[in-house]
């Protein structure tokens, strides 16, 4: 073909662009950028917004009062860092105490308040004061501060609540938790669960255990907040939140008991709690995983009482050993009197557990003219010295009955005392 042909293409060299020509296209656009930054900033706003300057005026502080909290002049205040203080000086009692304001000689309560100690009267090496509470868990000082009442009674609670459970040390773990258990120390739950209490001079004593709490939670709640502090509860172990009920009680001020289900002569194996029963003629091998099961179901009682029973409490072969096992958890026995059973004062003595046993059920019927008379009998029983205990359930005409009987006692020369007071 020949190179003139239309159709032939050919490539021709371009000359590329003057590198010179793009650095001042550069330069140019940022001289614009520049001068318009420039422009802006000067002509447009402000340069002074920019810079912090003037000064605003503060009014000072206020000053503090001529005279400081300790009733002195705060200019002769001691430096105590400079030395000028002797070692076991109070520096308050060389300042002069102002003559304008009388100075009080009891507090808000009357109590008398004693002068300002100084190195003359006041030994500041001497020990601390440990305070130890009575034995009661009562008040006994006549002379002491005066504490605010309400209906005769302290605000706090101090005068009736109980220590709240469970105590750090008092417990051991078993196949079904936290069961009783003696303080490395050697204090035992007994101890430090039951409510104190120290007999009145020239007075005979009486006690009342009322149980079956923990199934009726109005009449559990009636018996606990209207029974006097020194009626002793006893709780059912099957009960729901048995460990609230336990502190419940506890914090108004009653000791706990833990009813213990056991086989009777018309043991019904359908009743709750059955299945954790103590038993005498079957499943006596699981009586004493029943037994743990049983305890751990809440902290804070004193000991156990029957409920039932009359089959296996006569069965020394099946009670001995649950005793025994009884004694080394640290607490007591006391057996609500519902039976016969002869050898269990002997076998809870060989087994050496804190045992006590009931006088009368005082509600066979839950009638109070059979209450009344039943506690008729328990009154004439304790002034003769026989210190009984009557047992009786949580029905509403109990409660009532009770309650009535109880606040009759001092004039009748006697005190109501906790259960725990007749373990032996």
């Amino acid at each position: 073909m020949s190179q003139n042909s239309p159709h032939i293409k050919r490539r021709y060299m371009q000359p590329l662009p003057s590198r010179r020509k793009h650095v001042l296209l550069v330069a140019c656009t940022l001289a614009v950028i520049i001068g318009t930054t420039f422009i802006i900033t000067n002509f447009m706003g402000r340069v002074d917004d920019a810079r912090s300057a003037g000064v605003i005026a503060i009014s000072p502080p206020p000053q503090p009062p001529v005279f400081d909290t300790l009733e002195a002049n705060s200019g002769n205040l001691p430096d105590l860092l400079a030395g000028e203080v002797n070692e076991n000086v109070n520096p308050t009692n060389s300042l002069a105490v102002t003559n304008t304001v009388p100075l009080a000689t009891t507090d808000a309560l009357g109590n008398p308040i004693s002068s300002t100690p100084n190195s003359q009267n006041f030994d500041f090496s001497a020990s601390p004061i440990t305070l130890t509470p009575s034995s009661s868990g009562q008040s006994v000082s006549t002379t002491g501060p005066r504490v605010i009442t309400i209906d005769g009674k302290p605000i706090d609670g101090s005068s009736s609540a109980l220590v709240p459970a469970p105590i750090s040390g008092l417990t051991k773990i078993s196949s079904y938790g936290q069961v009783p258990a003696i303080s490395s120390t050697g204090v035992t739950p007994l101890s430090a669960y039951k409510r104190p209490f120290t007999p009145v001079s020239g007075t005979q004593t009486v006690s009342i255990i009322i149980g079956g709490l923990g199934v009726n939670r109005t009449l559990t709640q009636q018996a606990i907040n209207e029974l006097p502090a020194a009626v002793t509860l006893s709780f059912a172990a099957h009960s729901s939140g048995l460990q609230g009920w336990v502190n419940k009680a506890r914090a108004k001020g009653h000791e706990v008991l833990i009813e213990i289900p056991m086989e009777s002569n018309e043991f019904d194996a359908s009743e709750p709690g059955a299945s954790r029963a103590l038993m005498a003629t079957r499943n006596i091998r699981a009586n004493p995983r029943n037994l743990d099961w049983l305890l751990s179901r809440a902290q804070g009682a004193f000991g156990v009482t029957n409920y039932n029973g009359d089959l296996f409490l006569n069965r020394a072969d099946a009670v001995a050993p649950l005793l025994e096992k009884l004694a080394k958890t640290g607490i007591g026995f006391i057996f609500d009197g519902s039976t016969s059973a002869p050898s269990l004062s002997a076998i809870a003595s060989s087994a050496r557990l804190p045992y006590a046993a009931g006088y009368n059920l005082i509600d066979t019927q839950p009638d109070s003219q059979i209450i009344e008379n039943e506690l008729s009998r328990l009154t004439q029983s304790a002034k003769l010295g026989a210190q009984p205990i009557g047992v009786g359930f949580t029905y509403s005409e109990t409660i009532v009955t009770v309650k009535r009987w109880a606040n009759s006692l001092s004039s009748q020369g006697l005190t109501l005392a906790p259960a725990s007071h007749n373990l032996r």
